[in-house]
């Protein structure tokens, strides 16, 4: 019976843990089997006995706990399970009829799918795809060079690249690419990642769940065969599963037999390696060995080695050109491309993926198709969609979950992004990018104290990375622990960490530590690296001290610079923060009065007729930029259709909601709806952007600080307790921000608090200090400051 569920398992997919349950069965129950059969088994009637009676049941309860104990959680039925999925997802998006047919270890059901440019998607395929429990899981090491044979390093790393594309077409095989651990490897001192030895190989491994490990050698003989050695060891034990030689001409000949042996090494199911697709490497990567090299050296370059996309991209195009069919290597490219912001270049690399994904794995058909809808077609819904079912295929594949995550992030789904960030740790717990995801996502969603923690542990197991100690701080400043947050910021300033500087920056302004803000100004000045911020900064740091003229100043000086220190892009967005900064407030001037913003206003007009560019990124930056001047110039009217056209301009279903963030446009819609005199909808503006912003924009952000715009948006509607609450979150974080301690000291001595009116007031004249008899608010304080009896120093 046991061969014959085992046969049962084999041929029809069935878990091979059922045989072992009913074996496990027949042996528990053996106890009850001898009584029946010893007092029962002669003819004629027989009367059963209470002692016998008991004797049974006993035996099958215990029968069946122990089973319980033994099998429970464990999968006793099919090893694979019935999925629905859009036949055009690996197809390439094109009208297809699909019928019985077998794709790797699936069986396909009949469905006629429309075409995904644009067509309805509904109609469905259903497969039967492995549970994720009997799938093999199989990590690849980068092999070694052959004894008494040739191999550059090239070809070492081409071998197992090759493998892994061969081994994908099996569902029933989950493969871990040699890139996977770069990281840990690196910081073992395997740069290259040869050579390593197995003990480092099994630790590797155990952490990304892999139960196998592939390593190897080849090279090439004298006469220029080639000769392959395979070895599989259990990843738990060590121990050798299969060693294979292999020796032939053709290398891609002999990676098909080396898949070949590895799948019947894994134990696949008989019934399954008789029916699954095994198309020939060359099919599925690509007949070109130059190609070959080409493409494992620009996947070894970006993960192993601290380079530019510029020669990752290289390296791939020169890999396209060996082979003008090769999906993989166009799809990479153009990945490189994108992240370079050569749009166009990467859109041709991509669509060269799309002609030639008949030679792509189904989990890289679901990868192209995923990037041609978000970055191509611009349906990043359509996108996300896609990588739901692809993960849903192929859960242990890192990159769907990356990519997934990704989008989530994008449409400010937070939980769903943090069980996927946690997916793709589980499957990869070394990953450093999922592990600073999870505790970004912690802060986002309302749960510092948990991001704090987790902050600290990646900052405590990666000492090198500046991205621990920056993320440590700005949740101790989102804490309100200032001096924890500076000390961290410190740390990360000794490590050279680009964005230490700002932050100190603007957390000795928060606190009132002027000299020190001057002086970290002046040393970023001085670096020459980052002028054009440095002269912000400067220009924020005299506005904040009531400076004004000196403030518009130092955005003048910025606005005639040479293009290449300023560009186009780069003046609209100093024009809004000019003209948030100077408005018709009464602050420096006359209400109504604001040349400084009329100003602006022409000289945009001129940059807009000067201009080239035309893509909607752009032209929102200038429309949010003119909406922003019209605003504090008091055209209304004209401001608002500004930033209507923006908002369209942004707002689209092709881009996702995160991108319309630095535009600033919930925030310039809450300043436009004030000045309007609709306290609640600037207040509902004011809401949505401190929501939608991430903490470190709150922080660092040069705009007047939100939560004040909010907090006198609450005073004007009525709701004194909510402009009271976030009065108090804005000095938990900015203590002694002038403007901040001055609202709120009016808002005090309205309601009769002289006394704590007092304390704030103090606190706003010591920051405006150094300001000049024209600075009007400066005036108004000193006015108040004079009924409260408040001395000034």
């Amino acid at each position: 019976m046991f061969e014959l569920m085992k046969w049962s398992a084999e041929q029809y997919l069935i878990s091979p843990h059922l045989a072992r349950a009913l074996l496990l069965a027949l042996l528990l129950l053996l106890p009850a089997v001898l009584v029946v059969t010893y007092r029962h088994g002669r003819p004629g009637l027989d009367r059963w006995t209470v002692a016998e009676q008991w004797t049974i049941a006993g035996n099958v309860t215990a029968a069946a706990l122990i089973l319980a104990f033994v099998f429970g959680g464990v999968e006793l039925g099919s090893m694979v399970r019935t999925v629905q999925t859009s036949a055009a997802d690996t197809v390439g998006g094109k009208s297809v009829s699909v019928g019985s047919a077998s794709v790797g270890s699936a069986s396909v059901g009949s469905a006629s799918v429309e075409d995904d440019e644009g067509g309805d998607t509904s109609e469905k395929v259903v497969r039967q795809v492995p549970k994720k429990e009997f799938r093999r899981r199989v990590a690849l090491f980068y092999f070694d060079r052959m004894e008494s044979a040739r191999a550059d390093t090239a070809l070492l790393r081409a071998v197992p690249a090759a493998l892994h594309a061969d081994l994908e077409q099996d569902s029933f095989v989950s493969t871990y690419s040699p890139v996977g651990f770069a990281d840990e490897l690196r910081q073992r001192g395997y740069n290259e990642g040869l050579g390593v030895p197995l003990g480092l190989r099994r630790e590797v491994a155990q952490k990304t769940g892999a139960e196998y490990m592939l390593a190897g050698s080849v090279g090439r003989t004298g006469d220029g065969r080639v000769r392959l050695r395979t070895r599989l060891r259990e990843t738990e034990t060590g121990d050798l599963v299969a060693e294979r030689h292999f020796e032939s001409k053709d290398l891609f000949g002999t990676v098909d037999q080396a898949s070949t042996k590895l799948k019947e090494d894994l134990g696949l199911p008989e019934g399954h390696l008789d029916t699954a697709t095994d198309l020939p490497v060359t099919e599925v990567f690509t007949p070109s060995v130059s190609a070959a090299k080409r493409y494992a050296q620009g996947r070894y370059l970006q993960h192993f080695v601290d380079t530019t996309d510029q020669s990752v991209a290289r390296k791939y195009r020169r890999a396209t050109r060996s082979d003008t069919t090769f999906a993989l290597g166009y799809q990479l490219e153009g990945r490189a491309l994108w992240r370079l912001g050569k749009r166009e270049q990467a859109r041709r690399a991509l669509e060269g993926a799309r002609r030639h994904s008949y030679r792509l794995s189904e989990s890289d058909k679901y990868q192209q198709k995923a990037l041609r809808l978000y970055r191509l077609e611009g349906r990043p819904e359509a996108a996300l969609e896609v990588c739901e079912r692809w993960t849903s295929l192929h859960p242990y594949d890192l990159d769907g979950w990356r990519l997934k995550a990704n989008l989530q992030w994008s449409f400010f789904r937070y939980e769903q992004a943090l069980v996927s960030y946690r997916q793709i740790l589980d499957l990869a717990p070394e990953s450093r990018s999922a592990e600073i995801s999870i505790a970004r996502v912690l802060l986002r969603t309302g749960r510092p104290e948990k991001a704090l923690q987790r902050a600290t542990s990646y900052a405590e197991s990666y000492p090198r990375d500046e991205e621990g100690p920056l993320l440590v701080g700005t949740i101790h400043w989102k804490l309100g622990q200032l001096g924890q947050a500076e000390s961290t910021f410190r740390r990360a300033r000794r490590m050279d960490a680009q964005d230490a500087r700002p932050y100190l920056l603007a957390l000795h302004q928060a606190r009132g530590e002027f000299g020190q803000a001057r002086s970290t100004i002046e040393e970023e000045a001085a670096s020459g690296q980052a002028s054009l911020r440095a002269e912000i900064h400067r220009s924020h740091h005299h506005w904040l001290r009531g400076r004004i003229g000196r403030s518009q100043e130092s955005l003048d000086s910025l606005w005639a610079a040479e293009p290449e220190t300023t560009a186009e892009t780069q003046r609209y967005f100093l024009a809004m923060r000019a003209c948030d900064h100077y408005r018709t407030s009464g602050e420096n001037r006359p209400s109504g009065e604001n040349p400084f913003a009329t100003e602006l206003i022409r000289r945009l007009g001129i940059l807009r007729g000067e201009t080239t560019q035309n893509t909607p990124g752009y032209k929102a930056g200038a429309q949010a930029a003119l909406a922003s001047c019209k605003t504090a110039s008091g055209e209304l009217t004209e401001a608002e259709k500004h930033l209507e056209r923006a908002t369209r301009l942004v707002e689209r279903p092709d881009i996702p909601p995160t991108y319309r963030l630095s535009f600033n446009l919930d925030y310039l819609w809450g300043r436009l709806r004030e000045a309007q005199d609709r306290p609640q909808d600037a207040a509902a503006r004011y809401e949505k952007y401190i929501e939608d912003s991430s903490p470190r924009a709150l922080l660092l952000r040069a705009l007047r600080l939100p939560r004040l715009r909010l907090a006198l948006s609450y005073q004007k509607a009525g709701r004194p307790g909510e402009a009271e609450t976030t009065y108090r979150k804005a000095l938990a974080l900015h203590p002694a921000y002038p403007r901040l301690n001055y609202h709120y000291a009016r808002f005090l001595n309205d309601r009769g608090r002289g006394e704590d009116a007092r304390k704030h007031l103090r606190q706003a004249l010591e920051g405006w200090a150094p300001s000049g008899p024209d600075f009007r608010l400066g005036q108004k304080a000193e006015a108040l400051a004079d009924s409260l009896g408040v001395g000034i120093t």
